[in-house]
């Protein structure tokens, strides 16, 4: 995926005239992509399980409107805003898991029913109409920027963080003293720092939108590669029957997986009505499109057991390079939602070659 993004910026740039290589382009690109990365993650876990959901865009659109009404109409602070508006989401995901996990209903027929009630439900509640307006404090919740001193200093530490967790998966995976890999892993690491940072301090600093991806990122991968939770998930995922032997909790574990899924609705819901200033009827449409597109392209497969939270959040950037770069050269939007549609059939098509070819090896 790392390389296939590399391509692609190395192809707008040129096409663009070198406009697309730049700092301000690829910082605004960078938040752009912000609530597809978060909602990737998410529905990431839940397909790693074997399960889908098809109500993000509606869920987060009604997550909007909360956020929106808080703030517009209740003229509520902002962190009460944004608690109220992440709880709303896991009660959202909480109704759908109970049908899924106690009443055994399809989590695709389950979640395709919240596409459309929960949208129901936002536009009866706000009539269908733009609610705004926010306030400056929530608006810099995605539209802000952190200094390009203190941006340094944020670089510095998450770098710390993510060699920190590349030191440890390689000696928990590899268990031998091969610093190849490990050099490589950690130069890479760091050309990337040295990238964002001569993004961010070309421009104004860190998107305050990429700080709920990090934390996103951060959280989840540490609760998928390092957790209980996360190695049964992907039990779970490759074979459900043998989990359910093993004596893991399965019904528990779906419920949880649904509850995680929920608190991002609220997250991307905060993030997308800061972005806008408001919540607006066509908040969050296709959106459940782009997260599971982006999760699939990213190496999630859809047959559940395989897939990873930085994965898909690099798929969701890809997505957002595409649109970025198309929208650059005048591409009709139109004809971005078919090559959008395309990618992901290459994608869907890649994962199925490698699931038949794992298998012929065996």
């Amino acid at each position: 995926m790392f390389l296939v993004l590399a391509v692609l910026a190395i192809y707008f740039h040129i096409a663009t005239n070198g406009i697309f290589f730049s700092p301000r382009n690829l910082s605004l690109l960078l938040r752009q992509g912000s609530i597809d990365a978060v909602v990737a993650s998410g529905v990431s876990i839940l397909i790693v399980m074997g399960e889908i959901d098809l109500s993000i865009g509606s869920a987060v659109y009604l997550c909007s409107v909360i956020a929106a009404s808080l703030q517009a109409n209740a003229g509520m602070a902002t962190l009460p805003t944004v608690v109220i508006t992440v709880v709303a989401g896991v009660l959202m995901a909480a109704w759908q898991g109970f049908w899924v996990v106690m009443v055994a209903v399809p989590s695709f027929v389950v979640t395709l029913s919240g596409l459309l009630a929960f949208r129901g439900i936002g536009y009866y509640v706000s009539d269908a109409r733009t609610i705004a307006p926010v306030s400056k404090s929530f608006s810099f919740l995605s539209e802000g920027f952190i200094p390009p001193t203190a941006s340094y200093l944020v670089l510095i530490v998450l770098y710390a963080i993510a060699a920190a967790v590349v030191i440890r998966t390689q000696r928990r995976r590899y268990r031998d003293d091969d610093t190849t890999k490990l050099f490589v892993r950690l130069a890479s690491l760091l050309a990337s720092g040295l990238l964002l940072a001569w993004v961010f301090g070309g421009y104004l600093g860190i998107p305050s939108a990429l700080l709920w991806v990090a934390a996103t990122g951060i959280l989840l991968t540490v609760l998928m590669e390092w957790t209980k939770f996360g190695r049964n998930t992907y039990l779970i995922g490759s074979n459900r029957e043998a989990a359910v032997l093993a004596g893991i909790p399965l019904a528990r574990h779906l419920f949880l997986g649904f509850l995680l899924m929920g608190a991002l609705y609220g997250v991307a819901g905060v993030l997308i009505t800061s972005r806008l200033g408001a919540a607006t009827p066509s908040s969050g449409l296709f959106l459940e499109l782009d997260a599971i597109a982006g999760a699939v392209i990213g190496g999630t497969s859809l047959r559940g057991g395989v897939g990873s939270v930085v994965g898909a959040m690099v798929g969701a950037l890809l997505l957002t390079t595409i649109d970025n770069g198309m929208s650059l050269l005048n591409v009709s939007s139109f004809i971005q939602l078919v090559i959008k549609g395309l990618v992901l059939l290459a994608a869907l098509s890649i994962d199925s070659y490698m699931i038949k070819y794992r298998q012929y090896r065996r």
